[in-house]
């Protein structure tokens, strides 16, 4: 990762923590204001996504059409296309009806009692911010004033806080400010991802960019913005307190019955695996298999020792578990969450692999619903390591001998 695409990422990161974190004080305050200031933010990012990744690449084809590092002009004309789709459907969510339509599609607002229905008194002591399960950023901000009345909040962990025993919210809300940003993160995920993979060359260009091989940093480096976007966007240091985001996100230790179950599911996830690619491998010629599997199979073969298998397995685990089955399947759905983590693993793109990882992404949804994040956490790892550990362990010769000897 070169140093001007380590500042677009951190320079990237800040802008959408910052929208984040509006989002939820919004929220929180119930502040029109705010909430206006975070909609003319997305407005500014969606129009950067059409210059930075549509108007920008084609201008420059067109002005440098003898570089041979640059695009096809079909390739930036689809890229182009794609920006002004990822910017308009982006813009088409702040509209609440339009919000309100596709709510139909996610989960309904609910919230479960944990054992209190009644409202929780808040009291503070005038000029002096309350220290006993309040969020970190009010503390700081010294939110309460001699002007703040004692005020009753009922106990909802999905919509504020303080928090008593608490009661769990889930499901969408097509007037929430946050689940409009979350739902309008996914747009830009995807997008950008479809942009870089037209822009890319495909298959062959994705595969050419995992050529270069792997390294640790570049893999934290690519956690880091699912973690930090999924704990501010739950609201951590404005609605809740360590402890809440994490009961919020589902982090909790498993138990050694969900170990065991989690490790017979990913078994059962190698099985399918295995059926499915047979099934593949059958129904297309060995070219088209071949040309379907460049990238993933450049992506296998850039990780070329045990440790680095472990830093890959362990980031993409801890990292997107905590964003899609931790943060956003709650809001958003079993089903959605996994169809959205399907399509932005561009690997597998418009091939018969990406039905084998909406199965996964499935599997680990449910996990996510019976023992918390933290299951789903260990069997992305197991599922994602084994393999790779095996493919780096075993030699080319070793696996002939086993070939001969199971013949």
């Amino acid at each position: 990762m070169s140093g001007e695409e380590i500042a677009f990422l951190t320079l990237a990161l800040m802008v959408l923590g910052a929208v984040v974190v509006a989002a939820n004080i919004a929220d929180h305050r119930r502040d029109p204001s705010l909430r206006r200031a975070v909609w003319v933010a997305l407005l500014l990012i969606n129009v950067l996504i059409v210059l930075v990744y549509g108007i920008t690449p084609l201008g420059m084809a067109y002005l440098s059409p003898d570089d041979p590092d640059m695009p096809q002009k079909a390739e930036v004309w689809t890229g182009f296309a794609l920006s002004l789709l990822t910017g308009g459907a982006a813009s088409a969510l702040l509209v609440e009806q339009v919000r309100r339509r596709l709510a139909v599609f996610f989960p309904r607002r609910t919230v479960s009692d944990e054992g209190n229905d009644s409202l929780v008194q808040v009291s503070h002591t005038p000029l002096q911010p309350d220290m006993t399960g309040t969020p970190l950023f009010p503390q700081l901000l010294n939110y309460y004033t001699e002007e703040t009345p004692p005020s009753f909040a009922p106990v909802d962990a999905a919509d504020g806080w303080p928090h008593a025993k608490e009661k769990r919210a889930s499901g969408f809300n097509p007037v929430s400010t946050v689940h409009t940003v979350a739902m309008i993160l996914c747009v830009y995920f995807l997008g950008v991802q479809m942009i870089g993979f037209a822009l890319g060359g495909g298959m062959a260009g994705i595969a050419k960019v995992y050529e270069s091989g792997l390294t640790a940093w570049e893999l934290v480096a690519n956690a880091v913005p699912f973690v930090l976007l999924a704990v501010l966007g739950v609201g951590l240091g404005v609605r809740r307190t360590w402890r809440q985001t994490l009961q919020r996100l589902g982090l909790v230790w498993p138990t050694g019955r969900a170990v065991l179950v989690t490790l017979a599911v990913v078994f059962g996830l190698f099985l399918y695996v295995a059926l499915v690619t047979g099934l593949w491998m059958a129904l297309v010629s060995e070219e088209t298999y071949q040309e379907q599997t460049e990238a993933s199979d450049a992506l296998s073969e850039s990780v070329t020792t045990i440790g680095l298998a472990f830093v890959l397995a362990t980031t993409a685990a801890v990292g997107e578990e905590i964003a899609y089955r931790g943060a956003l399947q709650p809001v958003f759905g079993l089903w959605p969450t996994a169809i959205v983590f399907a399509l932005t693993h561009a690997q597998y793109t418009l091939t018969p692999a990406w039905l084998i990882i909406l199965g996964v992404a499935v599997v680990f949804g449910w996990l996510r619903q019976q023992y918390g994040t933290a299951a789903a956490m260990l069997a992305h790892f197991v599922y994602n390591f084994v393999p790779l550990a095996f493919t780096i362990g075993i030699s080319e010769e070793a696996l002939l001998v086993l070939a001969h000897l199971a013949l």
